[in-house]
């Protein structure tokens, strides 16, 4: 193999390679990046068997071949060189020669024969949208997905895609709930997955670099997305997702309108003296007035009033500060929406102006 390409085009190629890449791997061939001439340039595959990134950049092919070179080691060496000057590539037995001005390094390199095939497609249904809006829907759910392994279905996001509501993103970690969606018109089928957290994190990096509609497509045991020479596949997580329909409050007839960053600042100062644990706090709501107080065992205590919107029944209801400060980052609007029934029932909040995206917080007993 003997190449040059852009030192821009090569690092931005193995930054994203190194996203996939598994640090700590029984198999050694995983910590590599395979690099692989193509008609149109040089491809680089990274993998870590769930998930799998390749990427082709425009390249003058002087001699094509392939070969494998430890991911970790060709980032520091691309990162230092030069932005302005072009890269070549030259391999001969066992190594990787790396050409730049007046630098040159030589590195170990392992037989492609090696590495892991990529991935068939073994999608169902395929879809196009607008990146900002898997941005939007991802950066609105991701914050609720759980880290406790024994449940492994609620550690990812449920894609749920139908003519209904078109793409749905939902994840719950069991105190709280997100939900966000974008309609795409003419949808004939449905299919639904459950990606793994790193699988969804990667489609958001992928997405922001999205100047125009990506492609997603989802299968019972494969997601894959599309966008400029650039192609990520992961497998999902072979389980049921809980029916989080039921968990959507229907009925809750009292709605509290705040703004979202004074009630931030408020939860946060109550949070110095509350459980370091359950970070718990009292909000209580009466005609225009929210009151939040928050108290320890050492009976330190916080009281705060502000001024908000709301007439109706006096509620007094307890909620994980944390938790809430996590919906309130996810919130886009100025205000939010807290719509609430009683001090026992789940609240639901909403960003002002529409509906297509829905938090559900469970109350703590205080």
């Amino acid at each position: 193999m003997h190449l040059k390409i852009s030192r821009a085009h090569l690092f931005h190629q193995i930054q994203r390679c190194q996203n996939i890449v598994e640090k700590r791997n029984t198999n050694p061939i995983l910590v590599n990046i395979l690099f692989e001439t193509v008609s149109n340039g040089l491809k680089l595959t990274a993998t870590d068997l769930q998930a799998t990134y390749s990427s082709t950049q425009e390249a003058e092919i002087l001699e094509p071949g392939k070969l494998t070179v430890d991911a970790k080691k060709i980032f520091e060496i691309v990162r230092e060189l030069n932005p302005e000057q072009m890269i070549e590539l030259k391999t001969k037995p066992n190594f990787l020669e790396i050409f730049s001005g007046g630098v040159k390094f030589e590195i170990a390199a392992k037989s492609a024969d090696e590495f892991p095939s990529e991935p068939t497609d073994e999608t169902d249904l395929s879809i196009s949208l607008p990146g900002s809006e898997l941005i939007r829907m991802i950066g609105s759910t991701s914050f609720a997905m759980s880290n406790d392994e024994t449940r492994k279905y609620l550690t990812g996001s449920l894609f749920e895609v139908s003519p209904e509501h078109g793409i749905r993103i939902v994840t719950t970690d069991g105190h709280r709930m997100a939900l966000s969606e974008f309609n795409i018109a003419n949808l004939q089928q449905s299919a639904s997955c459950i990606l793994p957290k790193k699988a969804v994190m990667e489609l958001k990096r992928l997405a922001e670099e999205a100047e125009e509609n990506i492609q997603l497509s989802l299968g019972q045991h494969q997601v894959r997305i599309e966008l400029n020479q650039q192609r990520f596949t992961s497998k999902v997580i072979d389980a049921k997702y809980p029916v989080y329909q039921d968990v959507i409050p229907q009925s809750n007839p009292h709605t509290a309108l705040v703004d979202k960053n004074l009630l931030d600042q408020a939860l946060r100062r109550s949070m110095v003296v509350s459980n370091d644990f359950t970070h718990d706090v009292k909000l209580i709501f009466t005609d225009n007035n929210l009151s939040i107080a928050a108290h320890n065992t050492e009976q330190e205590q916080a009281e705060e009033d502000m001024v908000i919107a709301y007439e109706g029944t006096t509620i007094e209801v307890g909620f994980n500060a944390k938790y809430m400060r996590d919906v309130l980052a996810a919130v886009s609007s100025q205000n939010v929406r807290i719509v609430l029934k009683d001090s026992l029932s789940p609240a639901l909040l909403l960003e002002e102006g529409h509906e297509l995206s829905k938090h559900v917080l469970m109350p703590m007993r205080i």
